[in-house]
Formats: C-alpha cells, sequence, structure tokens
C-alpha cells in the first residue's frame, strides 16, 4: 500500500475541509453585485438624474429681475442645462441664471437638463409680471 502525502491524508490529525466564504462562488468567482443590465445601488451613477426648477421671485413690476435655480440630484457628470425664459429671448445654458423681464405678462420658464449618460429631467416655474 501507498500513500502519498496530501493536506488531510495522513496518520491520526485530519484537517476539516475548508468552508467556501461568502465571497466566492465555485470556480473562484466572485459573485455577481448587480443582475445583467443593472448597476450596483451604492454606484452613484445609479441614480436616476431629477431637475427642478426653482426661482426668488415669481411675481413683481416690469422690469422683474428673477434668479433662477436648477436643482439637481443624480445623473452622470457633465450636466447641460438649458433654460427657456418664456418671452422670446435667447436661452441660458448657466444652471442658475439671472433674467431680466421687460414687459408685464405671465411667462413660464422651463429648466431642462441632461446628463453624459443620456438621462434628461426637466420642470418649469411661471412668473407673473405686472
Amino acid at each position: 500500500m501507498l500513500c502519498v502525502a496530501l493536506a488531510g491524508c495522513g496518520g491520526g490529525e485530519s484537517t476539516p475541509p475548508a468552508t467556501p466564504s461568502a465571497t466566492t462562488v465555485p470556480g473562484g468567482t466572485p459573485p455577481p453585485t448587480a443582475a445583467a443590465g443593472e448597476k450596483a445601488e451604492d454606484d452613484e451613477d445609479s441614480a436616476p438624474l431629477l431637475a427642478w426648477a426653482d426661482l426668488d421671485a415669481d411675481e413683481g413690476k416690469a422690469p422683474l429681475t428673477v434668479q433662477f435655480k436648477a436643482d439637481v440630484e443624480g445623473g452622470k457628470a457633465p450636466l447641460k442645462y438649458t433654460w427657456k425664459f418664456g418671452d422670446g429671448t435667447p436661452d441660458s445654458s448657466e444652471p442658475n441664471p439671472k433674467h431680466t423681464y421687460e414687459k408685464a405678462g405671465k411667462y413660464r420658464a422651463d429648466l431642462s437638463v441632461a446628463d453624459s449618460g443620456g438621462d434628461s429631467d426637466s420642470d418649469y416655474v411661471e412668473v407673473d409680471v405686472q
């Protein structure tokens, strides 16, 4: 009879077999962290892009200067902002622009935010200029 020296083989003492840890699967591959096509929940980029339009004054006499603010959560940087002020003036690409309404009227200011991953969101505020 021939005995080859192997771990766990031999006279008297035996070492119990190693128990697989929770972080390995057969073949030594780490377990998946998210289902196919999904990002891990703790990945910052996985949060959807959400945008809210805000302003410091929603009514007043002309000329009325309004400070707009884009509140944003999630998304993947860099972000692209577009404000449409509703009075025929050029759009702004600033996140927090100031704009002056020269004439009386009711205006809708639209905010659109897009991220580098192709996600986007929008919101609007209304301004009443007397």
